[in-house]
């Protein structure tokens, strides 16, 4: 069996979004859900569609003035959605911006403090080595008495 989405059923059937969903909720068209991060969406199986055919699915007269009414407020709706969802998605990257620049910010504070820890590091490693030397010399001076006499050292 293949299932489609409610747009896709209104699309084939050249009904309004609204109608097919009427049509499910009156168990006119076989349905699954499929579930969603957001909660469910109804998958419309395509036989059961095909089944009703245009001249099948017969609305009285109240369900058809509804139909038109509702579907040209679908078309209206879908409109007002699809601005509502380009301004939701302009606010989400706004807030994707704003995270990337402070994410930036944060990690150049990062790489900064990291410079110097190493300018820091390497300094320190520079004055053991300057104390290894002059350890390292007085021990060759401690020893070198061993070998010489006393009178021999002025």
């Amino acid at each position: 069996m293949s299932y489609i989405t409610i747009l896709e059923a209104a699309t084939i059937s050249g009904k309004s979004i609204q109608t097919i969903r009427r049509m499910i909720k009156r168990k006119k068209l076989h349905t699954k859900k499929q579930k969603t991060p957001q909660g469910f969406n109804y998958l419309v199986e395509k036989d059961s569609l095909n089944q009703l055919g245009s001249s099948d699915y017969s609305l009285d007269n109240t369900d058809t003035q509804q139909a038109h009414g509702e579907h040209d407020m679908a078309s209206h709706s879908t409109i007002h959605s699809s601005s509502r969802d380009h301004r939701s998605l302009n606010n989400d990257f706004d807030f994707i911006r704003s995270e990337l620049s402070q994410f930036n910010g944060t990690v150049q504070k990062l790489i900064t403090q990291n410079e110097r820890d190493k300018q820091s590091f390497f300094e320190l490693i520079k004055t053991f080595q300057e104390r290894i030397v002059v350890l390292e010399n007085e021990i060759k001076q401690l020893e070198a008495p061993q070998n010489k006499k006393w009178w021999e050292l002025w």
